[in-house]
């Protein structure tokens, strides 16, 4: 994988882009890009990274995605010669599952993959609270964050989700669960009252894993971005 330094913004010129490799719109915070990551890093599959300022877009980048969210994969084809892209972390995932089918990630018995990707739709319940008590650090937003993740406790069934090995829905639920220690400050602590046991043990294992641990931004280097974004003042390059 290689990477662009610092997020690029308007003014800047957009990177050449080669053949013969994926490039990845990111932001290195980004809980919906970290979900690509981790399937890039769980499947091998090299790539070059370029950071995007989402305060203040590139206009070429604009071009490429006039929304101006990441995630965001790109690439020329191989025939046409033509660049290509795919925007929203789970359709991209989901293609780079198909693309490189070696090691899946989905279950091959569409059942399993069926139950699995329903957890993955409800898992809006959890990012809604996620973010809702992040921004108000209300105490009833504590309870709903709770209640959404009893769901999840009930449906673990074994180390992980995916089975006895992370699965796309490991990977698609963990980057909300990574950044659950910012919360501290508002009174969460996940597994505090010993009613999500299953779900905290995951959590350990998932921390130990290959993709995860490749791909992880340090706890300290969240901890000052997640500080300059509640002080209105989000910097994206800080270290």
């Amino acid at each position: 994988m290689t990477t662009s330094q610092k997020h690029l913004k308007s003014g800047s010129e957009c990177p050449p882009l080669k053949e013969n490799q994926l490039r990845l719109y990111s932001m290195r915070f980004c809980p919906f890009v970290r979900r690509v990551k981790l399937v890039l890093a769980a499947k091998n599959i090299p790539y070059e990274e370029i950071f995007i300022n989402l305060n203040d877009e590139p206009e070429w980048y604009l071009k490429k995605n006039p929304v101006g969210e990441v995630p965001l994969l790109e690439w020329i084809d191989r025939d046409s010669k033509e660049i290509r892209s795919i925007p929203e972390s789970l359709i991209i995932s989901n293609y780079l599952d198909d693309l490189y089918p070696e090691h899946r990630l989905h279950s091959v018995d569409p059942y399993l993959k069926a139950k699995q990707q329903v957890l993955i739709d409800r898992h809006g319940n959890v990012r809604s609270a996620f973010y809702k008590l992040f921004r108000s650090k209300e105490q009833n937003a504590v309870e709903d964050l709770k209640q959404s993740l009893t769901f999840y406790e009930e449906a673990l069934q074994d180390k992980f989700f995916g089975g006895s090995k992370p699965a796309m829905v490991d990977y698609m639920l963990w980057p909300w669960f990574e950044r659950f220690p910012a919360l501290k400050e508002t009174g969460f602590v996940l597994n505090a009252d010993g009613k999500l046991p299953k779900l905290a043990n995951w959590c350990k294992e998932m921390q130990e894993n290959d993709a995860v641990r490749k791909t992880k931004v340090p706890d300290d280097v969240v901890q000052k971005f997640t500080h300059t974004v509640q002080q209105g003042k989000t910097d994206y390059d800080v270290e």
